[in-house]
């Protein structure tokens, strides 16, 4: 820029402010140093914090499941080995009663079935001179209580019991049983039974 003093042209600087603003836009132009980084630091850690918090959230919640599902699958079983045994327990043919009686003792553990051993003669010999047939199903059950630590569980049953004497004559029963349960190295198997009192019109 030109400007003519007593007829000379003289040459005049840009100003301060000028200056300025040519030094501020060449900082502008310059990459981010490393204090420029912070927010894209910040954002990192928040995206590693959150899939950290998901991880574990995950993790936890696999855990729950697993024990859920374990714990479900040790109600279902005994569930069903409960029925079984009760079943088998109230159930006799004449014209097997020894093997019969094994099977009492298969489904039994603990003093439930030291006792089926220690009366098994004398249960026969019952058996025999009532000469009945008798086939038991369980129409309804439920487990009452489950330690799946423990391996202990107790059950609540209705059975409907069809029986045939010498003669042919049938006749049908209906009993409600508690029994105990334990969980052995062949499954869960009776410890106890006991009759609970049927209701009229229950």
């Amino acid at each position: 820029m030109t400007t003519e003093v007593s007829g000379e042209e003289t040459t005049r600087r840009p100003d301060a402010a000028e200056d300025t603003a040519g030094e501020a836009a060449g900082e502008a132009d310059r990459p981010v140093g490393p204090a420029g980084r912070g927010p894209v630091w910040l954002a990192a850690l928040l995206v590693a914090a959150l899939l950290f918090g998901a991880s574990s959230g995950w993790i936890y919640w696999r855990a729950h499941t697993d024990d859920d599902l374990a714990y479900s699958r040790a109600r279902d079983r005994a569930l069903a080995a409960g029925r079984a045994h009760l079943a088998t327990l109230n159930s006799v043919d004449t014209a097997h009663i020894e093997a019969d009686l094994r099977e009492w003792r298969r489904a039994a553990t603990g003093p439930l079935r030291d006792e089926l051993r220690r009366s098994e003669k004398k249960s026969a010999k019952a058996l025999r001179e009532r000469g009945s047939t008798a086939r038991a199903e369980v129409t309804d059950a439920a487990l009452t209580g489950l330690d799946d630590t423990a391996g202990t569980a107790t059950l609540i049953a209705t059975l409907r019991i069809r029986t045939t004497t010498r003669s042919g004559t049938p006749a049908t029963d209906r009993k409600r049983m508690q029994a105990g349960l334990e969980r052995t190295e062949q499954g869960w198997k009776l410890t106890s039974v006991t009759p609970v009192a049927v209701e009229e019109g229950s």
